[in-house]
C-alpha cells in the first residue's frame, strides 16, 4: 500500500519500527542514521509532512498514523521517538497495544522531552532571535516581553497562543524581507517553516512520557536532564546533535530491538 503518512527510511524485514520526529528534518544527526547503521532486520518507517495546524487534535492523527502502520498488515516491533516526538511516540504504541491481536511494541525514548506551554513561546523567542541582526531596534525586546504577556494570560488556550505568535512571527519577518528585498515567496517559506515546528510542538503537548502498557527505555546523550525519573534507562557520552548517528547507540537499540516479546 502506498504510504501517505510515513515515509521509508530503509525496508530490511518485515516488522515495522516507527520513528518520530519533527519530519521537516533537522541538521543533527536524525532516525535515518539510526536506521541505517542499526544491524537489525527491520523495516523503518518516519513520521511524514502531514498537514498539522494549530488546532490539531492528537487523538485524531494517533489514529491516522496508526490505522496506517497497521494496515500494512506488518507487526509493529517497536515505537521510537525524538526529542518532542518522545510524547508522539508514547502515544501511537499505546494505540497500536490497544489493537486486538497486537503484541505492545518496545519504545524507546531518545533524549525525552516533555513538551510544556512555555516551549511554544520558548521557540518563538528562540526563532525570532536567530534573526536579531536584521530586525529593527527595539523588536527582539518587545517580541519578547508581548510573548510573555501572551502566554501568562493564554495558558488555558494553546492552539490561540500558537496562531497569535505565528502571526507575530509572520510581522517581523514581512519586516526583514521589505527591509532585504528577499521578496514575498521567502518571507512565506520562512513563516510556513515556523508555523509547522509551532503545530508540532503543539501536538506533542497534548501527548505525554508515561505508557499504559510496559515500561520506555530512555536514552539519553551527555549533558541531556530528563524531566522523569526512568526505571530503564541509559546515557552515552555523546552530544545531543551525534546520538542518532552513535555506533553504540546502534548496539543497544539493535539488541534491544532484536529481543524476543511475547
Amino acid at each position: 500500500m502506498e504510504l501517505t503518512t510515513w515515509r521509508e527510511l530503509c525496508n530490511r524485514g518485515r516488522d515495522l519500527v516507527l520513528c518520530l520526529d519533527f519530519p521537516g528534518g533537522r541538521a543533527a544527526a536524525g532516525f535515518a542514521d539510526l536506521a541505517a547503521g542499526a544491524p537489525v532486520e527491520l523495516c523503518f518507517l518516519h513520521l511524514a509532512w502531514s498537514g498539522l495546524h494549530t488546532d490539531s487534535r492528537l487523538d485524531e492523527h494517533i489514529a491516522q498514523w496508526v490505522d496506517e502502520a497497521l494496515g500494512t498488515r506488518r507487526p509493529v516491533r517497536a515505537v521510537l521517538g525524538f526529542c518532542a516526538g518522545t510524547a508522539l511516540a508514547t502515544r501511537v504504541a499505546d494505540a497500536v497495544s490497544a489493537t486486538a491481536g497486537a503484541t505492545p511494541p518496545a519504545v524507546l525514548l531518545f533524549d525525552a522531552a516533555a513538551v510544556p506551554g512555555s516551549a511554544l513561546r520558548d521557540q518563538f523567542v528562540s526563532s525570532v532571535q536567530a534573526s536579531a541582526a536584521y530586525l529593527a531596534e527595539g523588536e527582539l525586546d518587545d517580541a519578547r516581553q508581548w510573548s510573555r504577556e501572551l502566554l501568562a494570560t493564554g495558558r488555558d488556550d494553546l492552539p490561540r497562543v500558537a496562531t497569535a505568535l505565528i502571526d507575530r512571527y509572520d510581522q517581523l519577518m514581512s519586516g526583514i524581507a521589505d527591509r532585504l528585498s528577499l521578496g514575498e515567496a521567502i518571507r512565506r517559506e520562512l513563516t510556513d517553516g515556523f508555523a509547522a515546528y509551532l503545530a508540532y510542538l503543539l501536538l506533542a503537548s497534548q501527548g505525554g512520557l508515561d505508557l499504559r502498557v510496559g515500561t520506555p527505555m530512555f536514552l539519553s546523550s551527555r549533558d541531556h536532564r530528563l524531566p522523569v525519573n526512568p526505571t530503564r534507562g541509559m546515557s552515552f557520552g555523546v552530544d545531543r546533535e551525534g546520538l542518532l548517528g552513535d555506533a553504540d547507540v546502534w548496539k543497544v537499540v539493535a539488541g534491544v530491538l532484536g529481543e524476543q516479546r511475547p
